[in-house]
């Protein structure tokens, strides 16, 4: 910055739910010297001014909107780094008649220019228009956090759910909705509406409990507010497939069709077999659900009535229904749309309907009372790649035609292979996308859902949706995201858990998809992994970081994509995984430090990170004493996106960031370069490899070496057995690669953690993810505590 003596501008942060408007409105009405500030810097990074006198030699006061509540974006920072070089030059020179305002304070501040009162102000086209927020505005979006099922929780929640039990509005369970409660939800939908939101209609799948589906609706209720949609969610209580679960884990204790080879030939038939004589009657039951709330008296009946009575029909309607969500809508949309209404849009993500209901119910209302009918399902091979709690080899639909359904082999609308059929094909045209979608798909039509139950919480998936809803062009960005990952359930009321498994069958846990080495035990099956002593903690949880959006030439493309694969990774393995994409090094700092100040001995937790990696001169010698195998006079630094500002980790911080309760096991996996060269391969849209590298001048190295609070001895850092292991993706004199939008050690590594590798100790899981990468320029490493590279990688602590 031009003055290194002061900083010329005192940033404020807050995380708010206060309505744009009314943000601007206070700001732009504060006059004298009432007010901390002299701008508010929101979300999209324009600028407000409010009427406080700017005094020069004074620090410029910047009120920060931040989406996190807790940090500023790329963009806002850039923004505060352009006012700070502007106010030191104008306090140096203030009667400099060359020296002009920055577009966006000029935009800012219009007629009433603070820094110079009596310069005549440039014509309006020389100064670019202040970027009017949205009209109307929405809200901002705050993370509304895990969970709990607490009354507050509750109350916020009633006008954006219905919950149904058998059809009926539900008057008990975690949540309830009583007649009086649907006028109430009526009515917070049409002063919405003529506000200028539009309404969005979910149906979630049909092996969803209560819990799960409350714990859906409160995880992104708040992010389709942010983008004027009023979501409205149907919970309708349809968890009662757990009995099918059961009995299937009954049969696996007694040792039937629990061969584990060929599943197409053993375990599947077999279940199969029970589907057809115990999940047909439950999945008829669901169907039965569905169908009953819309018939007269039903929960969605008399939600359609009411809201006919008073909604403007002009308002935009559009409907989402996942899995046996499309059979939910399949009986409701015909009610909704019997008078004025009618739906724009209907997006089925893996529907679960029948081709016959589907041409029966839908068909004949798309291009009339239903403008257009888009799908999303999984290709062929990922539906066959997919799986049932571990249990069935297959998608769910697979179960479902060939069990669940009175016909075996119902075709079933979300599969590949049952779309080609000719008025299936016409109604959908060219809106069917295929899951995963080919690199390179435009955002409006694009997909990363690999699983059968991922659609929902699939960020591409449901971006797209709102780009087609909101006629968002596919060289926008979304703002704010789509929040990543699982739905977030707080511990005491139980983990969200899509297929509708039981806690503790199959060796679950709590955890959405149980640890393979439990779910087929080679002890001796007299004895069943739930009747097991429980460990004090025993939880499994992973922190996933990917960091893409850095400036310019610094661009990566595949750190985030990572952090999904590995969460997906870890998920697998029964570890509940969170996701943080394009933070700085506060945040890391932050986010780690929690998930272990959390975690109690006995626990499991996987930490992985995908970002840039850099090298800066060592000052303090420890890496030319200390490390007797990598000797030199260099410190590895993991780059964060703040690095100009010092947002680097330096590698002698870690033992002291990763202190964590003893019989904590942790385990890292770093996929980032841990070399300085300053030559990196440029981005090519042929998907042409780049490393993960960039050169840290030893002026920003040195900010980050200040900043730093602790770091380890020589004989802390190296030498002594910490108590974590690392799997690094190559030594630190070479670079990590990325090739195709994924990390070359995520991908090998993910791969063999996927297969066999799931249930191997840590020593012999490397061995295979080196033998993996025997043909790449880079070595991955493993580092860290000689008990934990013995020990089943997987594995709770002893």
């Amino acid at each position: 910055m031009a003055n290194a003596e002061k900083t010329w501008t005192r940033i404020s942060i807050i995380g708010t739910n206060v309505p744009v408007e009314e943000l601007i409105a206070d700001y732009e009405d504060r006059s004298g010297d009432s007010g901390p500030t002299h701008y508010l810097l929101l979300p999209d990074a324009t600028l407000i001014a409010n009427r406080r006198a700017i005094v020069a030699g004074e620090p410029i006061g910047i009120l920060v909107v931040a989406e996190d509540g807790e940090s500023c974006s790329a963009a806002q920072m850039a923004l505060v780094s352009t006012i700070e070089d502007f106010v030191a030059q104008w306090v140096a020179r203030p009667a400099d008649p060359g020296l002009s305002l920055p577009p966006a304070l000029a935009a800012a501040e219009e007629a009433r220019n603070r820094f110079y009162p009596n310069r005549i102000v440039r014509s309006a086209s020389s100064v670019p228009a202040r970027r009017a927020p949205a009209t109307p505005p929405w809200p901002s979006y705050a993370d509304p956090g895990p969970f709990s099922g607490s009354p507050e929780q509750l109350r916020a929640l009633a006008p954006h759910i219905v919950n149904l039990r058998k059809g009926k509005l539900s008057d008990d369970g975690i949540a309830s909705t009583t007649e009086a409660g649907l006028d109430d939800i009526v009515e917070a939908i049409a002063e919405k509406a003529a506000r200028g939101f539009k309404l969005m209609l979910y149906a979630h799948g049909g092996l969803t409990d209560e819990r799960y589906g409350l714990a859906s609706a409160w995880a992104y209720h708040r992010w389709w507010l942010s983008h004027g949609v009023y979501p409205l969610f149907f919970v309708w209580e349809t968890g009662g497939l757990e009995t099918f679960w059961q009995i299937v884990e009954g049969e696996e204790r007694r040792g039937r069709a629990m061969s584990r080879d060929i599943w197409d030939y053993t375990t599947d038939p077999a279940v199969e077999m029970l589907g057809g004589k115990v999940g047909k009657l439950l999945w008829r039951a669901m169907k039965d659900s569905a169908r009953s709330a819309s018939l007269k008296g039903g929960g969605a009946q008399l939600f359609a009535e009411k809201l006919a009575a008073r909604l403007d029909p002009a308002t935009d309607i559009f409907a989402i229904g996942h899995s046996a969500g499309s059979i939910f809508h399949a009986h409701f949309l015909p009610v909704l749309c019997a008078n004025a209404l009618k739906v724009r849009h209907l997006h089925l993500l893996a529907p679960a309907i029948t081709n016959r209901l589907f041409a029966d119910q839908l068909i004949p209302m798309i291009g009339g009372k239903i403008g257009q009918c888009h799908m999303f399902a999984l290709t062929r091979e990922a539906e066959r790649g997919d799986n049932c709690a571990r249990v069935y080899h297959k998608s769910l639909l697979y179960l479902v035609s060939r069990a669940f359904e009175d016909d075996k082999e119902e075709p079933i609308l979300g599969m590949e292979d049952f779309q080609r059929d000719a008025v299936v094909r016409g109604a959908f045209a060219d809106r069917i996308i295929l899951s995963p979608t080919p690199r390179g798909a435009p955002p409006s039509a694009a997909s990363a859902s690999r699983t059968h139950g991922g659609f929902d919480n699939d960020v591409p998936t449901i971006e797209s949706i709102l780009r087609r809803v909101k006629d968002i062009g596919d060289d926008e960005l979304v703002r704010p995201g789509y929040p990543q990952g699982e739905p977030r359930v707080q511990r005491a009321v139980a983990d969200a858990n899509y297929y509708g498994v039981p806690p503790g069958l199959f060796g679950t846990g709590a955890m959405p998809l149980p640890n393979p080495v439990a779910a087929f035990p080679a002890a001796d099956p007299a004895t069943p992994a739930a009747q097991a002593p429980v460990k004090v903690g025993g939880q499994r949880v992973a922190l996933c970081i990917g960091n893409d959006a850095f400036a310019g030439n610094m661009r990566l493309h595949g750190c985030v994509n990572d952090a999904q694969t590995w969460a997906e990774t870890f998920r697998l393995q029964g570890h509940e995984p969170k996701i943080l994409a394009n933070v700085t090094a506060r945040q890391i700092r932050d986010e780690i430090r929690g998930v272990l100040a959390r975690s109690r001995p006995g626990d499991s937790v996987m930490i992985h990170v995908s970002s840039h990696g850099s090298q800066a001169l060592d000052v303090d010698g420890d890496e030319a004493l200390g490390d007797s195998q990598y000797a030199d006079d260099k410190d590895e630094l993991l780059v964060a996106l703040d690095w100009e500002d010092g947002g680097l980790i330096i590698d002698d911080e870690w033992p002291m960031l990763l202190s964590a309760p003893q019989g904590v096991k942790l385990v890292r996996f770093h996929d980032f370069c841990h070399s300085g060269r300053t030559s990196r391969m440029a981005f090519s849209p042929t998907g042409l490899r780049r490393r993960r590298s960039w050169n840290i001048p030893d002026s920003i190295a040195q900010k980050a070496y200040r900043a730093t609070p602790q770091r380890a001895l020589p004989a802390e850092a190296y030498g002594t057995d910490l108590p974590y292991l690392t799997f690094c993706a190559c030594e630190p004199h070479q670079f990590a690669m990325e090739d195709n939008g994924a990390g070359i050690f995520t991908q090998a590594a993910t791969e063999i953690l996927r297969g066999r590798g799931a249930t191997l100790g840590a020593q012999e899981a490397f061995a295979a993810i080196k033998a993996a990468m025997g043909n790449e320029q880079q070595n991955p490493v493993l580092e860290g505590s000689a008990l934990f590279t013995a020990s089943p990688l997987f594995g709770l602590p002893s």
